[in-house]
């Protein structure tokens, strides 16, 4: 079987790239063509080349992205190219008038204009370019309502949508003019083709220029930033901060978060740093302010914050924490025995929040030089909606199989054998979970960033999802009535004006349908939904890697399978990764079925989880969403006694305000001055 399906994945993989290959070669091949063409003064091939190739161009854009990466490196993107045809025309008139006696002016007029297709696209990029620049704000926001002075403004879409294809189809025009023209022997109509040319993009231009100069008129960088500031102040009064820096695949790591600040008694503001986290961040209530430059958020107030909360230990983070009126806590994106959750960089925040007593200890063991008292056990909040299960699994039949849940972690930054269970044992564990004697149903979740630094964990991950994908056809379909209703839910949940309690609705009824409609079948999860914690209530069992999962899933009851890829002796794994002392362990080679046997035989290890659930993630009572909110407040009084009530973070309220209440004092920041050593120095 694991041959068949090694196969099957490299023939997968054969016909991809030659797809590629296929599509670069014929793209070069017909530059080559218009080459050879022009040379050999044949006007009419060269036309029909030129289609060819352009046809070809418009193609690799839309569909081939791998392509278009390696030609714009390879310094042959599609604006070169553009400059490529100009150039092959101008060669194409200037051999043909060897044969048709053409005086010099008329070549020389002819090639000016010629030339003036790549310099009114240039000009045309140029300005927009200038636009971009001066529409993008300095400060985003959701759910923050804006002024109409202060809301960002974008160009006409018709000037920026599938800008490169349609200025590369807008060129081809007087080329192809230019080429047929050179046969027949009179060029008015290229003129004519380029006067219509000239047109529409120098309308295109002025279009810009004016909308540039219209811009004049909006507020500058300092008191947009004021002025968005003053509206969040006024609107929300926001006290906690949750802050996030990263990649698209990070963004679990806010989200997690979200709907445990939702529910605190104070309000919060969630601030980002890259703008992809404000338009892909999930639906929440609360207001998200996007900040990209360090300078604006330093000048960025945030007049009542007085706790700011960091999900990862990322660089721009010290943007936030020079901050001295505010307390900063980490609070991670997951308790586990990884090295993320004991770094040394812990050090700099007032507190860092764990779930348990393993938390602790955790850090003691490390001795990374953060103390005891810095530490609060405040439980994992998410975690109050798991449902607790009792008792031994059922038995498994093929009109209720065992689900097992596959969680493998990714590779991490370091070659560290503990990260993934994927480049080991993964494609053996899935081959002979499906192969299983025991009926079983599978559920796989890859992490977000799995293949991001070995490739060989994207490979692994490509073949585990056909095999599974494979596997679920042969069990049948999911019923037309049930599919017909959650592609209307998807389509319902996809509207971007779609409130949050609306939303939440529909996800609810989504895994009402879902789930059911599913049976025995295999799942691949890889969307927003269904949720994690969805798979957590549907799974009997997990097989996991040392990752915060292990500790999480303890909230169920059930059992878990842990991997240890490096193969290392029992009661060596265990001390070195605690969070495993309830789960059973999976060796290389070794046969999964008889740990299944073990479990529903009499699950042995049924006693120990039940400790361990008190160690990684703390008592039961009371719920982990009241000893956060009591961490909190002690945290917030703490900084009350310690600034008197100052509380907030950048410039001081009054500089904030400036742009809403002129004054005519001096403003000590905001001026549109670089700051110099010594302003930095005195902050």
């Amino acid at each position: 079987m694991p041959n068949l399906w090694e196969k099957l994945h490299v023939l997968h993989m054969l016909a991809r790239r030659g797809s590629l290959i296929g599509v670069l070669t014929a793209l070069t091949a017909s530059y080559a063509a218009l080459v050879v063409t022009a040379i050999l003064a044949s006007p009419l091939a060269f036309a029909a080349f030129l289609l060819v190739a352009s046809a070809l161009d418009l193609l690799v854009e839309r569909r081939f992205r791998p392509v278009v990466a390696l030609l714009r490196r390879a310094q042959f993107g599609i604006s070169h190219r553009a400059f490529v045809q100009i150039f092959l025309l101008l060669l194409l008139i200037a051999i043909t008038d060897a044969n048709r006696e053409m005086s010099r002016p008329e070549l020389l007029v002819i090639s000016i204009v010629a030339l003036g297709v790549p310099v009114f696209r240039i000009g045309y990029l140029g300005m927009l370019t200038l636009v971009r620049r001066r529409l993008l704000p300095s400060v985003e926001v959701r759910n923050v309502d804006l002024s109409e002075e202060l809301q960002p403004v974008d160009p006409p879409r018709f000037l920026v949508q599938s800008l490169n294809p349609r200025m590369h189809a807008l060129g081809l025009l007087p080329v192809l003019a230019g080429a047929i023209c050179v046969r027949l022997g009179y060029f008015w109509p290229f003129g004519i083709v380029m006067v219509a040319y000239t047109v529409v993009v120098g309308a295109g231009c002025l279009l810009l220029l004016r909308q540039l100069m219209a811009l004049g008129n909006r507020p500058n960088r300092q008191n947009l930033v004021d002025g968005v500031s003053a509206a969040l102040r006024e609107q929300h009064h926001p006290e906690v901060v949750l802050y996030f820096s990263g990649s698209p695949n990070s963004l679990y790591q806010a989200e997690m978060w979200l709907r445990t600040l939702e529910k605190m008694p104070r309000r919060s503001v969630v601030v980002v740093r890259q703008r992809h986290a404000l338009r892909n961040l999930g639906r929440t209530r609360l207001p998200i302010v996007c900040i990209p430059n360090q300078v604006d958020l330093m000048n960025f107030t945030l007049a009542d914050a007085r706790l700011a909360m960091y999900v990862a230990n990322v660089g721009n983070n010290i943007h936030l924490l020079r901050e001295p009126r505010v307390k900063h806590v980490f609070i991670g994106h997951g308790d586990s025995d990884k090295v993320a959750s004991f770094n040394p960089f812990s050090k700099v925040y007032d507190q860092i929040w764990v779930a348990g007593p393993a938390g602790r200890e955790r850090y003691a063991r490390a001795q990374v030089g953060v103390r005891d008292e810095e530490i609060v056990e405040v439980g994992r909040p998410q975690l109050d909606v798991i449902e607790r299960w009792h008792g031994p699994l059922p038995r498994s039949t093929p009109d209720r199989p065992l689900t097992v849940l596959y969680l493998p972690t990714w590779e991490g930054w370091t070659d560290d054998d503990f990260q993934t269970s994927l480049t080991v044992m993964g494609l053996d564990l899935v081959t002979r979970l499906l192969a299983s004697s025991v009926p079983i149903r599978l559920i796989y979740k890859p992490h977000p960033l799995t293949g991001t630094r070995d490739p060989r964990a994207a490979d692994a991950d490509r073949q585990i999802r056909a095999m599974i994908r494979a596997a679920a056809r042969r069990t049948g379909s999911v019923p037309a009535t049930q599919a017909a209703e959650l592609r209307e839910i998807e389509a319902a949940l996809d509207q971007p004006d779609l409130d949050v309690e609306e939303a939440e609705r529909l996800a609810t009824r989504w895994r009402d349908v879902f789930w059911p409609a599913q049976g025995a079948r295999h799942v691949v999860m890889t969307g927003r939904l269904p949720q994690l914690f969805d798979a957590y209530n549907v799974a009997d069992l997990l097989i996991a890697d040392v990752s915060s999962v292990v500790s999480d899933f303890l909230a169920t009851g059930k059992p878990c399978v842990v991997a240890n890829p490096k193969g290392l002796a029992e009661e060596e794994f265990r001390a070195t990764f605690p969070s495993t002392s309830s789960s059973y362990l999976l060796h290389p080679g070794a046969d999964i079925g008889e740990i299944l046997t073990t479990i529903l035989g009499g699950d042995p290890l049924a006693d120990a989880r039940i400790r361990a659930r008190a160690y990684l993630l703390g008592p039961d009572h009371p719920p982990a969403q009241q000893r956060w909110n009591t961490a909190t407040e002690a945290l917030m009084a703490t900084a009350d006694l310690e600034w008197d009530g100052q509380h907030g973070a950048g410039p001081e309220l009054e500089q904030a305000t400036a742009f809403v209440e002129p004054s005519t004092a001096p403003q000590a920041i905001g001026d549109g001055r670089i700051p110099t050593s010594e302003d930095k120095a005195v902050s």
